[in-house]
Parts: C-alpha cells; sequence; structure tokens
C-alpha cells in the first residue's frame, strides 16, 4: 500500500468512524446529508480527479481504499457516483450533466450513471425513491435526464466503477466476517461455543476462501488498470466473483447469527443488504460472468490468453 493510500484510508476510516461510532446515528435521516458533506469538505471525492485539475491524482487502487472503508462502515453514502463524477468535469461541459433548465449538474445522491461502450446515461430517481446508501432506485417513475456522448470514457467508467463498487462490497464483507466470527466465539450452544461446531466451521471457512479469492481478483484488476491494461474479462471477473463472495457471506453471516441478525437494532442487516444490492450495480453479476464465458470460448486458446501479458 503506498502511502497515499495510507492517508486515504486513515481520513476515509477516521471521518465514517466519527460519523458512525454511535449505533443510533443510522436512524437520523440528516446523516446520509451530514456524512456527504464532510466527506467533501475532507475532498475524499477529488481522489481520482488529476492535481491539475484541483484533486489528489490519486491511482484507483488509492481510490478503492476509500471505497473499501465506506463498506466497511455501511456508509449511507452513493460512494461509487461521488469518487466517479468529479473526473467527468473535463470529458463533458458542466451543462450537459445537468437536467434541462439546470445551470448545475445534479448532486450524485441523485443520479445513477450507466456506462457503455461510447455514452453516459444519467438517471435522475423520482422523489423519495432514493435506496440504502442514499442512490436513487431507477424505475418506471425515474426519469432519464440525457444520454451524452463520451467516446471513450464510457470503459473507463465501467472499469473503475465495477473495481470501485468490488472494493465497497469487500469492505462490508469484512466487517460482516468480523460479526459472524466474534459472534460465532462468544455465542454458546448445547455448552460449547457455536464455532466448535464443524459444520459452521466449514461455512466461516468458505465464506473466507470466496472473500479471499474476491480481493485477490480485484487486486489483479486494479493494477492492470493503474497501468493501462482495461482488458475487460480482468474487471468483469473481479465483479462478478465479489458478487459470489457477497452471497457467501451475507449467507454464512445471517445462518450463524439466525434471526437477531434480521432486527433493526442490529447492525448486521445494514452490510447484508447492501451487499445484495451491490451485486447488479455497475454490472450486473449474471451478464458479467456470461461475458467471462463468451470471451474464454470465443478464444482459440481459451482463457490462458486473458490471464498473461501480450
Amino acid at each position: 500500500m503506498t502511502e497515499t493510500a495510507r492517508l486515504l484510508e486513515d481520513l476515509a476510516d477516521r471521518l465514517f468512524s466519527r460519523a458512525l461510532a454511535d449505533p443510533a446515528a443510522r436512524h437520523d435521516t440528516k446523516l446520509a446529508a451530514r456524512l456527504r458533506a464532510e466527506a467533501e469538505g475532507a475532498g475524499l471525492p477529488l481522489a481520482l480527479v488529476a492535481e491539475a485539475d484541483g484533486g489528489m491524482g490519486g491511482t484507483l487502487e488509492e481510490t478503492c481504499v476509500i471505497a473499501w472503508r465506506a463498506g466497511y462502515h455501511a456508509a449511507p453514502l452513493p460512494i461509487v457516483p461521488m469518487l466517479l463524477l468529479p473526473t467527468l468535469s473535463g470529458a463533458a461541459p458542466e451543462a450537459t450533466l445537468a437536467a434541462p433548465g439546470q445551470r448545475e449538474a445534479p448532486g450524485p445522491a441523485s443520479l445513477l450513471i450507466t456506462p457503455e461502450a461510447d455514452h453516459l446515461t444519467i438517471f435522475r430517481a423520482a422523489p423519495g425513491s432514493e435506496g440504502l446508501d442514499g442512490s436513487p432506485w431507477v424505475s418506471a417513475t425515474g426519469a432519464e435526464i440525457e444520454r451524452i456522448l463520451l467516446p471513450g470514457v464510457g470503459q473507463r467508467l465501467a472499469v473503475q466503477g465495477a473495481c470501485l463498487t468490488a472494493a465497497t462490497m469487500l469492505g462490508a464483507m469484512a466487517r460482516v466476517m468480523e460479526i459472524t466470527i466474534e459472534y460465532a466465539n462468544t455465542r454458546k450452544q448445547f455448552g460449547k461455543p457455536l464455532s466448535k461446531f464443524q459444520a459452521l466451521q466449514h461455512m466461516i471457512a468458505e465464506a473466507a476462501s470466496d472473500y479471499v479469492v474476491a480481493q485477490a481478483a480485484l487486486g489483479g484488476a486494479v493494477q492492470a488498470a493503474d497501468g493501462g491494461w482495461l482488458r475487460s474479462i480482468l474487471w468483469q471477473s473481479a465483479k462478478v466473483q465479489a458478487g459470489r463472495a457477497a452471497t457467501v457471506v451475507a449467507a454464512a453471516g445471517h445462518q450463524v447469527l439466525g434471526a437477531i441478525g434480521f432486527t433493526e437494532e442490529h447492525v448486521l442487516h445494514h452490510y447484508t443488504r447492501r451487499l445484495w444490492l451491490w451485486r447488479d450495480d455497475w454490472g450486473r453479476q449474471a451478464t458479467l460472468a456470461a461475458a467471462v464465458g463468451q470471451a474464454a470460448a470465443e478464444d482459440a486458446s481459451g482463457l490462458w490468453s486473458h490471464l498473461v501479458d501480450d
């Protein structure tokens, strides 16, 4: 981890820890707005923006630590749009990012970005339809603002969005694993801790294994992206594996904790509900898995040519 990454991680961790130290804070309706203002005040959304444009000039790997910490604390922020929207200022006029009749671009809590090969689709959700992290639920009541042609930007956003989402998921999964293991070690059944039951040991071990695989997949994808190697199969695989690991980790957490994990008083569901939603953010898990399989099937060398340098 670079020195910049350590500084960003420490800054994000202190900010989110302070805001969410009190469990009751999550019931505050003004928490999301206050937390977003503090994050913007600390400059976190400028992590990926070039220094020449007034940003930090961080790499994708360094910026992922912010997303990881946001996931670890289940921060009620649309962290991925917050980190990506500032990078668009040099790709399109500010007025282009605004809805008709607006002078300024709407904030990230009002947007859902859908990157494709050569354009960016921006939606504004219907009032009152915000999701768990402040992002909108885009449905029949949502309105598409504009489809913006940004040659070459769509691919970059797809890679960065998928990797940052996977990093957020890994942060949340790390916390779910901590909660699960702590509960298994302290909760007793039939006179011994739950962690002594072999079936639960296997369940937790499987979840930990999937987490490590997802971590490795994301690390490879991020390093490749920072090196200018944007081969789709790498970031697609990272996002797919993050989705698979999220399913296994969330299931293990709820099976070990039982019904208590779904109660309003317990923090577990703040993580698992987000994990279930993030599986299909910035690339649906099933769609990306099919793309990975298709890429391997269409190549005479199979997966090998996608795993080694050209």
